[in-house]
């Protein structure tokens, strides 16, 4: 049996925070991926199911994004330590955990090789001890006996184990790894997104006009944006919630998440980052303050309603009144106020009425048939906290926050394609329809979806008044 350290210090990388202060140094993106998982995805390949990660700084950060790692496949346990603990102090604490198993080891930022599509399995003798170190970072395969007598120095020890990879010190490192992921056989990693053939990733709600031009190889994340006349690529990669604004030309490039791009500018070798330009074969950093040139987007953007959606929603509001007014006094109904999730990054909920249910009566079935059932939800749409058409509403739960990782980018609405498809109440179709919405979803879609909605709900005369609600 084998078992796994994740040591992530933060101290040996100055060369790369300096230049993305913002972002916690262990979840930087290659290829979209924080940096991590690729070590995580190894252990899991390789047979292994028990992991810990050990930060001096990012600890607290790296627990919130994993948790416990089910939704890996992993059981992971993250605690923090101090900035002068070393790796074999780490392993000497652990070691009653790690006792009578082999480990293997990841020190620093290092990203291991792998093929999801030929998994090897890991071996070492019990009384051996495998690896190389890559300046500060390293990794180790060490047997159960040598556990317990650990040399004092550990350079050099390498002999044709199966573990290849690559360290990032520096920035150049990080940009020409990037490149090359975005370049080479990438389909053998668990990248986000969806293959558009050879060296192209795709994520959800990617919207490419017919005058843009997008060349392989790409890897583009979720809620992207590109103007008219935008040319991308080869060899870019932009990450989620981006804006490539009209006329503007990216290859061999990297944009991170969250960034405006402006109009009519050419990018080319250069990593951008919110207001941030980098160069990374010079270093040379430019903190650009013209917000139409480049700026970031705020993160939560994307899971509120876009400006359209919140006119459709004035409108129906307004068209509704009136006969809510109306129907009011001759209904008697319960509703179920429910704390739902709003988002998978931030972890945010809003406690809500989601579903009000009138009692079987004449005014009740012209109730249901007019959509009325949420009009006391419209105004969440109109001042932008859900969306109008989105994701289907879940409770905040643990069960359902696992569920939305596989669905980045996930922002409710008031109607829903599980709903539109009458699946409110089979929760494993409902996560089907989820994971198709999340891939298939744009404007028009989702105009189909209300409209769809409406038109059954007005024609359904006799359909009986169920409960309705979150999944549970």
């Amino acid at each position: 049996m084998m078992k796994a350290l994740l040591f992530c210090p933060v101290h040996g990388n100055a060369g790369l925070k300096q230049y993305f202060p913002d972002y916690p140094v262990y979840l930087l993106p290659f290829a979209n991926k924080p940096a991590i998982e690729f070590e995580l995805d190894f252990c899991f390949l390789s047979g292994i199911r028990d992991v810990v990660i050990v930060s001096d700084e990012e600890s607290g950060i790296l627990r919130s994004q994993y948790r416990s790692g089910e939704t890996l496949g992993l059981n992971i346990l993250c605690e923090g330590t101090g900035a002068s603990t070393s790796l074999k102090r780490v392993i000497q604490q652990k070691k009653s955990f790690f006792r009578g198993c082999d480990l293997l080891v990841f020190s620093g930022l290092f990203l291991p090789e792998y093929d999801k599509r030929n998994p090897r399995e890991l071996n070492v003798g019990a009384d051996e001890v495998k690896g190389c170190s890559y300046g500060a970072a390293a990794w180790y395969l060490i047997g159960r006996d040598r556990l317990e007598n650990l040399p004092d120095d550990w350079n050099g020890f390498h002999d044709g184990s199966p573990v290849n990879g690559f360290a990032v010190p520096d920035i150049r490192d990080y940009y020409r790894h990037n490149m090359r992921l975005a370049g080479s056989d990438i389909e053998k990693y668990n990248l986000p997104g969806f293959s558009e053939g050879r060296n192209s990733f795709v994520g959800r709600d990617v919207q490419i006009p017919g005058s843009a031009r997008v060349k392989p190889p790409v890897i583009l994340g979720n809620g992207i944006q590109f103007g008219r006349g935008v040319h991308a690529g080869p060899n870019i990669i932009v990450g989620d919630n981006c804006v490539i604004d009209n006329g503007t030309m990216i290859r061999d490039s990297i944009i991170l998440g969250n960034t405006y791009v402006g109009r009519n500018l050419e990018i080319n070798g250069k990593i951008c980052g919110g207001n941030r330009l980098v160069d990374p074969e010079t270093g040379m950093v430019i903190d650009v303050m013209n917000e139409s040139v480049l700026s970031e987007i705020e993160q939560d953007e994307y899971g509120r309603c876009p400006l359209h959606q919140r006119a459709l929603a004035c409108l129906l509001l307004f068209l509704q009144a009136l006969p809510y007014a109306l129907l009011r006094p001759f209904l008697e109904y319960h509703s179920t106020f429910v704390e739902c999730m709003l988002g998978n990054g931030a972890r945010r909920t809003m406690s809500m009425n989601t579903y009000v249910l009138p009692r079987e009566s004449f005014a009740g079935r012209l109730f249901r048939r007019l959509t009325l059932d949420k009009f006391h939800l419209l105004p969440h749409a109109v001042a932008g906290k859900v969306r109008l058409v989105g994701n289907y509403l879940l409770e905040a739960n643990v069960r359902n926050e696992e569920l939305i990782r596989n669905l980045p980018g996930y922002a409710p609405g008031i109607f829903s394609y599980s709903e539109y498809l009458g699946h409110e109440n089979e929760p494993y179709q409902l996560e089907l329809d989820e994971q198709y919405y999340a891939y298939a979803m744009n404007c028009w879609f989702n105009i189909k979806i209300l409209t769809g909605i409406l038109r059954r709900n007005l024609g359904a005369e006799g359909r009986p008044l169920q409960q309705r609600g979150v999944l549970e």
